[in-house]
């Protein structure tokens, strides 16, 4: 299908951004990034628009740089660079494994953080990374510049906590410390072979390998990502994942998952990202090189 009929600007600087969307009627304007969901989305009629503010020539909204103890990533870099530049892969391992893995190599040229995570989308592999991560979000609107954690920022799948006029322009993650193990396990969906589950697990340890603490973090296309802290309960760590599947009340699309079937699937990707992140924070010192992340095609 076709786009239907739209206007389209293209700012270069982010005060004029934020100053056309908010001019707009609410539901009247919307922000491009990268638009590997929002223009299937508008072509298909889901959501619908008059104005699209293009950011791609907004300059202060992509770069990756370091401060205080942070790793700060602009909301308009691409997935490509978030899988391949050499700081994120060393600061924020997880965040690079996920983003290698999101999509094909085209999706992720011009797929972007910020617009992954303000589509909400609570499975994709690079939502539950950074939620994992305990990302924090730089959020600049009419009204100026606020900060919201990630973890207070899903209202249900697809619902982010951006208002109106407000662009989210970029993403703070605490750089990984040493004895830090992480994962990614997911399953695809059999209709188009986007996830349908994701499961994160950090986790850290001291030098002579004894866990401190270990969580897990699940996203699923019926529920928002939740995360569970499972360091006194390895055991039974499969199960309380699962139990964060709750369905998000509304008209299931027919063909989403069961709720009784995802967590199943959690129960056994929770294992296999906990034992894959265990086996990385104990057999890899904190001064050794990072695996190979091999993009897919």
């Amino acid at each position: 299908m076709k786009l239907p009929p739209l206007a389209h600007v293209a700012p270069r600087r982010l005060g004029e951004a934020v100053t056309r969307l908010a001019e707009a009627r609410p539901g009247q304007a919307l922000p491009l990034a990268g638009g590997q969901s929002l223009v299937p989305q508008l072509a298909s009629r889901a959501r619908t628009t008059r104005l699209l503010v293009d950011l791609r020539d907004v300059g202060e909204l992509t770069g990756v740089t370091e401060h205080a103890g942070c790793l700060r990533i602009g909301a308009m870099t691409r997935q490509h660079t978030l899988a391949t530049d050499p700081r994120i892969r060393a600061a924020s391992p997880l965040l690079a494994e996920a983003a290698a893995t999101t999509g094909h190599a085209s999706v992720r040229h011009r797929g972007t953080l910020g617009g992954t995570l303000a589509h909400a989308a609570s499975q994709a592999q690079l939502v539950v990374a950074a939620y994992a991560l305990r990302a924090r979000l730089v959020v600049t609107g009419p009204e100026g510049t606020r900060t919201s954690d990630l973890r207070s920022w899903f209202g249900g799948p697809h619902a982010p906590g951006v208002a109106h006029g407000e662009i989210l322009t970029a993403v703070h993650l605490p750089l990984r410390g040493p004895g830090r193990g992480y994962a990614l396990a997911q399953l695809g969906h059999p209709v188009g072979g986007r996830p349908a589950t994701t499961v994160a697990a950090v986790v850290d340890t001291a030098p002579d390998g004894t866990l401190l603490r270990a969580e897990l973090t699940v996203g699923t296309r019926v529920s928002p990502p939740a995360a569970v802290d499972v360091t006194h309960r390895l055991t039974e760590a499969g199960e309380a994942a699962a139990q964060t599947v709750r369905i998000v009340p509304g008209t299931p699309d027919r063909q989403e998952p069961p709720a009784a079937y995802c967590r199943h699937v959690v129960r056994v990707l929770a294992d296999r990202a906990l034992t894959e992140a265990l086996s990385r924070a104990r057999h890899r010192g904190p001064g050794a090189p990072l695996p190979r992340l091999e993009e897919t095609s």
